[in-house]
């Protein structure tokens, strides 16, 4: 589990502004879908959208995705943000369930 979880750190080092934008990105979208009514900032999106980020490459890394996203590398970008995206609703929902509006 630690060599899975520091090879996605790695992964996400790799280029961190990159990341960032990916995880801003993914923050946002998800923290408006999950809960349109709050009002968040653009430091619960970064925190939201990492969050997201690190656990949805950890689940593509435990699934075995990553030798299929490594085939495509001009695509990599978009499949960053569309998981990124899934893996910060579950985290904004998951927040939004616990501290509703």
């Amino acid at each position: 589990m630690k060599e899975l979880a520091q090879h996605v750190f790695d992964y996400l080092l790799e280029s961190p502004l990159i990341t960032l934008g990916v995880a801003l990105i993914a923050g946002f979208a998800a923290s408006k879908t999950a809960a349109a009514e709050r009002r968040s900032g653009v430091i619960s999106w970064l925190l939201v959208g990492m969050t997201g980020l690190f656990l949805s490459q950890f689940v593509i890394l435990v699934s075995g995705l990553q030798e299929y996203f490594d085939s495509l590398p001009q695509f990599r970008i978009l499949f960053d943000v569309i998981a990124a995206y899934v893996g910060a609703f579950f985290v904004a929902a998951l927040i939004h369930f616990i501290r509703p509006l």
